[in-house]
Protein backbone atom coordinates (compact mmCIF):
# COMPACT_ATOMS: atom_id res chain seq x y z
CA UNK A 1 0.00 0.00 0.00
CA UNK A 2 1.40 3.31 -1.10
CA UNK A 3 0.78 6.37 1.45
CA UNK A 4 0.34 9.84 -0.18
CA UNK A 5 2.51 12.23 0.88
CA UNK A 6 0.43 15.30 -0.48
CA UNK A 7 -2.98 16.27 -1.08
CA UNK A 8 -1.50 17.55 -4.22
CA UNK A 9 -0.04 16.03 -7.35
CA UNK A 10 3.62 15.32 -6.28
CA UNK A 11 5.24 15.63 -9.86
CA UNK A 12 8.36 13.17 -11.32
CA UNK A 13 11.91 14.71 -11.23
CA UNK A 14 12.12 14.56 -14.97
CA UNK A 15 8.80 16.24 -15.26
CA UNK A 16 10.23 19.44 -13.41
CA UNK A 17 11.72 22.71 -14.78
CA UNK A 18 15.85 22.34 -14.84
CA UNK A 19 16.32 24.87 -11.75
CA UNK A 20 13.57 23.00 -9.27
CA UNK A 21 15.47 19.56 -10.80
CA UNK A 22 18.69 20.76 -9.77
CA UNK A 23 18.09 22.10 -6.25
CA UNK A 24 16.22 18.54 -5.64
CA UNK A 25 18.90 16.51 -6.89
CA UNK A 26 21.63 18.84 -4.65
CA UNK A 27 19.75 18.52 -1.73
CA UNK A 28 19.78 14.39 -2.63
CA UNK A 29 23.35 14.06 -2.83
CA UNK A 30 24.03 16.59 0.08
CA UNK A 31 21.25 14.84 2.46
CA UNK A 32 20.87 11.28 1.27
CA UNK A 33 17.08 11.50 0.79
CA UNK A 34 14.98 14.43 -0.61
CA UNK A 35 12.44 15.93 1.96
CA UNK A 36 8.99 14.97 1.07
CA UNK A 37 8.05 18.74 1.37
CA UNK A 38 10.49 19.21 -1.46
CA UNK A 39 8.52 17.31 -3.85
CA UNK A 40 4.99 18.81 -2.91
CA UNK A 41 6.01 22.32 -2.93
CA UNK A 42 7.49 21.44 -6.58
CA UNK A 43 3.83 21.07 -7.76
CA UNK A 44 3.72 24.61 -7.71
CA UNK A 45 6.87 25.84 -9.37
CA UNK A 46 6.65 29.64 -8.78
CA UNK A 47 6.12 29.07 -4.63
CA UNK A 48 8.90 27.01 -4.84
CA UNK A 49 10.66 29.25 -5.83
CA UNK A 50 9.90 32.29 -4.56
CA UNK A 51 9.93 30.03 -0.98
CA UNK A 52 13.63 28.91 -1.63
CA UNK A 53 14.51 32.84 -2.64
CA UNK A 54 13.46 33.74 1.12
CA UNK A 55 15.23 30.64 2.28
CA UNK A 56 18.63 31.83 0.74
CA UNK A 57 18.55 35.64 1.53
CA UNK A 58 17.68 34.40 4.98
CA UNK A 59 20.18 31.57 5.79
CA UNK A 60 23.08 31.64 2.85
CA UNK A 61 23.32 35.62 3.44
CA UNK A 62 26.74 35.88 4.54
CA UNK A 63 26.29 39.54 6.57
CA UNK A 64 23.27 37.46 8.45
Amino acid sequence: MTIAISRFPVPALDDLPEDIRSRIVAVHQKAGFIPNVFLAWAHRPDEFRAFFAYHDALLENPTA
